[in-house]
């Protein structure tokens, strides 16, 4: 950063600023899908799969596989709206503000806006917001927001489709948005960090009062925490806040947090624990399973008769090791 800020004095003119002012500058300070993807344990440790095969397959692994699975897919749908909006070239650049809209699609009852700002060499702000195409313009709200740092390398270069930041998703305010999903409710804030090719990826998700799918009505809360480097194997802690006892006499919020480790190969372990709510004590789980996904140990503390294999098949993972979110 240094050796570029010298550069641009020693030259005495203002395109170094500029250049960080043009369409090009401002639809960076935005995030990828590959910045924020949680990518699940697979051969090669790379991409986002599920593997349906003959044989046991890991109930935990599945379960690994669904929850970055909703993870990815509540940010999918942000991402992929940023990106078709960025296509086109901005309403206005005015200073470090660059506008894209107010737009409404021909056969869209919505108008969008995203406002992008500079708050720093290479750090940004945004929100995007939404309206009825027949409402006035003071009814526009904040459907997604966020802030992000581009990447910069060792000469203060920016590093294309790298980066780092937050953002929220409010999806309590979308749904009064005419044409948009009414299924989706309460909020994500999702946090990423993707600096370089060398970098480890982390994004952490917290969602909010969102749908739970299995009760009529019902929200519930959940987190997820992920890590993973290039080429090796990751882990995804995921931590869910709901009623899982099926008494109905019995209606207080139990906790469920899952902590999955994986290789580079796809083998894996998961540890499980269940407590609070109508829960007399605590319940822990433990399965590991192989390259091929196929259960290989399994250990229940509340019943160690349920259990079957060897630690030894679980390899590096030979201990247990629980989620802290």
């Amino acid at each position: 950063m240094l050796r570029k800020s010298l550069l641009c004095a020693a030259l005495v003119f203002a395109g170094c600023d500029n250049a960080k002012n043009d369409e090009a500058s401002f639809r960076e300070g935005l995030p990828s899908k590959e910045m924020v993807e949680m990518k699940s344990p697979k051969p090669n440790g790379q991409g986002l799969t599920a593997f349906y095969g003959q044989g046991q397959q890991a109930e935990y692994y599945q379960l690994t596989v669904g929850a970055a699975l909703t993870v990815n897919g509540g940010t999918l749908w942000v991402l992929n709206l940023l990106e078709e909006i960025v296509k086109h070239t901005p309403t206005s650049i005015e200073g470090d503000v660059a506008v894209w809209g107010p737009h409404t699609d021909a056969l869209s009852p919505t108008t969008w806006k995203l406002t992008v700002t500079r708050t720093d060499d290479d750090s940004y702000s945004w929100v995007l917001e939404g309206k009825g195409k027949n409402e006035q313009d003071s009814a526009f709200r904040a459907i997604l927001s966020g802030t992000h740092t581009v990447a910069v390398d060792d000469e203060g270069e920016r590093v294309k489709g790298y980066g780092s930041g937050e953002f929220l998703i409010d999806w309590d305010k979308s749904r009064t948005l005419p044409g948009e999903n009414q299924e989706d409710m309460g909020t994500a804030e999702i946090r990423y960090s993707r600096t370089d090719a060398q970098a480890a990826s982390s994004v952490q998700a917290e969602f909010r009062q969102v749908r739970d799918e299995a009760v009529e009505n019902g929200r519930v809360d959940a987190s997820y925490a992920y890590k993973q480097a290039p080429g090796a194997g990751g882990e995804l802690d995921f931590v869910i806040k709901k009623n899982i006892d099926t008494d109905p006499t019995r209606a207080r919020v139990e906790n469920l947090a899952i902590k999955s480790r994986w290789e580079a190969t796809g083998a894996g372990r998961s540890d499980i624990k269940l407590s609070g709510g109508d829960l007399f004590g605590t319940a822990e789980v433990s399965e590991c399973w192989d390259s091929n996904f196929l259960s290989a140990y399994f250990a229940v503390s509340f019943n160690p008769a349920l259990g079957y294999g060897a630690v030894s098949a679980c390899g590096t993972f030979s201990t247990a090791v629980y989620s802290t979110l």
